[in-house]
C-alpha cells in the first residue's frame, strides 16, 4: 500500500487516465456499436467510472489529514 501514498504514482495514473480520454486514434469513428451505443459513449462512460474509482482510491489512500507541523 506505501505505492497508494506516492506523489508520483498518483501523477502518473491521472496523466495515463488523460491520455486514455483524448482518443485521437478513433477521431470520427461512429461505426462500431456496443449495447445499441456508438463505442464512444460506451468509452467515455468506461473512463468515467475508472476515474470514480481512482478518486475513491485517491481520497481515502493519498488525500489524509497531516499531523501539524509537516
Amino acid at each position: 500500500m506505501k505505492l497508494l501514498k506516492s506523489k508520483w504514482f498518483w501523477i502518473i495514473a491521472f496523466g495515463l487516465l488523460f491520455v486514455a480520454s483524448i482518443d485521437l486514434w478513433a477521431w470520427g469513428w461512429t461505426e462500431p456499436e456496443l449495447f445499441g451505443l456508438p463505442y464512444i459513449i460506451v468509452y467515455t462512460g468506461a473512463l468515467e467510472l475508472i476515474l470514480f474509482v481512482m478518486f475513491l482510491a485517491f481520497s481515502k489512500y493519498y488525500w489524509t489529514e497531516r499531523e501539524e507541523g509537516s
